[in-house]
């Protein structure tokens, strides 16, 4: 059951999405009935373009920790592996939407599992080329881990496969293809 308008926007600030004066400044633009309801004001914040359905949808559950995380802002949860979560986010200055990967906090506490994040890090960082996404930044902030990455619109080669079925050899082969020469 969502919460108070109140508490609300008090997880809105807290998440460091908005300030107070933002918050407020925002709230001022919504209809009484808007600010009456907690769904209401995530709905209006959402269609005024100020929070993503992600946010909202956190924040009405009471989640506000780890919607911004250094200077990026989450706006959406793109997937999860053995290594961590992927987001998507934006550079809160630059305004670049990236893709970023987040170490779960209990695995921080396995030296091994981060020893083998760092090398990932390091070995991305290597890699350039058109078929690679880019690594931007490495870094750590409130003791999260994460591999900040270029943002590439679509879905993984997994995705494409569950969703398109078995693929043709010719297209087999070009998607190999397309890895190896990005891994040469």
């Amino acid at each position: 059951m969502p919460g108070t308008v109140d508490s609300f926007v008090t997880a809105l600030v807290a998440s460091g999405l908005m300030t107070s004066a933002e918050a407020e400044a925002a709230l001022g633009h919504l209809t009484l009935a808007e600010r009456e309801d907690s769904q209401a004001t995530a709905q209006a914040l959402f269609s005024q373009g100020r929070i993503t359905a992600y946010q909202a949808k956190e924040l009405l559950a009471g989640r506000h920790a780890g919607l911004v995380l250094g200077n990026y802002a989450i706006l959406d949860k793109l997937g999860a592996g053995g290594m961590g979560v992927v987001y998507k986010a934006q550079h809160r200055r630059m305004k670049r939407v990236v893709a970023l990967k987040m170490l779960p906090p209990h695995v921080v506490h396995s030296e091994e599992t981060l020893k083998r994040f760092l090398r990932e890090v390091e070995a991305a960082a290597r890699l350039t080329h058109n078929n690679i996404v880019t690594a931007y930044d490495a870094d750590e902030a409130e003791g999260v881990h994460f591999l900040v990455m270029q943002y590439v619109e679509g879905s993984d080669l997994a995705h494409y496969v569950r969703r398109a079925g078995r693929l043709s050899v010719r297209k087999a082969i070009d998607f190999t293809l397309q890895a190896a020469r990005g891994l040469h």
